[in-house]
């Protein structure tokens, strides 16, 4: 096991303190850590931005933030995908909003342009940069990559490829049954909660809680078969349907008797539930030290289209009944954390997860 760690005091290194007990409570309301996750953290890893799907074409784009980084996907003229920092080299002005279509990359404050390579291709009075060497200036690139057709991209050009950092979690997911670049999107929605983004995803990491919180909601799941596995800094969650033929008709996590829903999480802000229906993923954005934006994408593929018809509005009534159960305990938790009464005794095995979570969240903040 690996060494958690304390908040820095200014001007000093990081104190190491035992597994098993948690982060201290500012880690969830500081605005210093908050700041040092967004700079150690977020833009340190693969993050998932979308779908091949969400971009067709050459030329269809899609922007996003990665941590404090602007940053841009686009197709390029042969079908390939590009990732590059959305910032003008000339001043820094902000290059493309949102998602859509370009034949250039223009910047709209003086009209600097880059085609689908990065590559500056239009320069409004050239004449005035006589000592700009247009040939060698472009675009910063970060890297993108995609696995089961989801998108991810990382803001550094070199390092650790996006199939060392899945780490195998991608061959665990590979054993449901539906072809995952078959998926298409049919669904989402979005919350945006009171508490600090790591307490949703400690909750979604440990079974103990089940029976309590949702012991009529996900009598589905029989809690005590449940299989956990790290898988480098994800966290594998096998989870069995009993035996009960009612799991078939579930309204919001349908399967089949004794089969298993593939679910997991994968570092640092994404849930993933298979369901015989669908597949449903959770992906969460840090807004504050204390709120969360935590968006539901449901997706099928052209077989579960067809043979169960996606029901909008029943089926978003049901799921959002289970997550409102567990937002009810995260809301609690961020109330909590601020008492002088706070502390954490993590089970050493139905809550391992959190202390898996921790122990690569601290490997960031501490800087190796």
């Amino acid at each position: 096991m690996g060494l958690l760690f304390e908040a820095p005091s200014p001007g000093q290194g990081f104190s190491l303190t035992k597994p098993g007990g948690g982060l201290p409570n500012h880690y969830y309301f500081s605005e210093e850590i908050f700041a040092l996750e967004r700079r150690s953290l977020w833009c340190q890893v693969w993050l998932c931005v979308g779908r091949e799907a969400d971009i067709p074409n050459p030329g269809d784009y899609l922007t996003c933030m990665v941590g404090d980084q602007p940053m841009l996907v686009i197709r390029n003229n042969d079908g390939g995908l590009r990732s590059f920092h959305n910032v003008c080299p000339h001043r820094g002005a902000r290059m493309l909003k949102g998602q859509g279509h370009c034949n250039r990359i223009i910047c709209p404050y003086h009209g600097w342009n880059f085609d689908r390579e990065g590559q500056l291709r239009g320069l409004p009075r050239a004449d005035c940069f006589p000592n700009l060497d247009q040939s060698t200036t472009h675009l910063l690139p970060g890297r993108v990559d995609t696995w089961g057709g989801f998108i991810f991209i990382h803001p550094e050009s070199t390092g650790e490829s996006l199939s060392d950092y899945l780490a195998g979690f991608s061959a665990y997911l590979e054993q449901y049954e539906q072809a995952w670049e078959e998926l298409q999107e049919v669904d989402r929605w979005s919350y945006e909660e009171p508490a600090n983004w790591k307490f949703p995803i400690e909750n979604y990491l440990e079974c103990y809680h089940l029976p309590v919180v949702h012991a009529q909601s996900l009598q589905c799941f029989d809690p005590r078969a449940i299989e956990y596995t790290p898988t480098g800094q994800h966290y594998q969650i096998a989870v069995p349907w009993t035996a009960a033929d009612s799991v078939e008709a579930h309204p919001a996590f349908p399967g089949q008797p004794k089969h298993r829903s593939y679910q997991g999480f994968i570092f640092p802000n994404l849930m993933v539930n298979t369901a015989r229906e669908m597949v449903s993923v959770f992906k969460l954005t840090p807004l504050t030290p204390e709120t969360t934006q935590f968006e539901v994408l449901i997706y099928q593929t052209p077989i579960q289209m067809t043979a169960f018809p996606y029901k909008q509005e029943t089926f978003r009534s049901e799921f959002d009944r289970v997550l409102q159960e567990d937002f009810a305990a995260v809301r609690s938790l961020q109330v909590g954390v601020h008492s002088k009464a706070y502390q954490v005794q993590l089970a050493a095995d139905l809550e391992f997860g959190i202390t898996h979570f921790h122990q690569v969240l601290s490997a960031y903040l501490i800087g190796q």
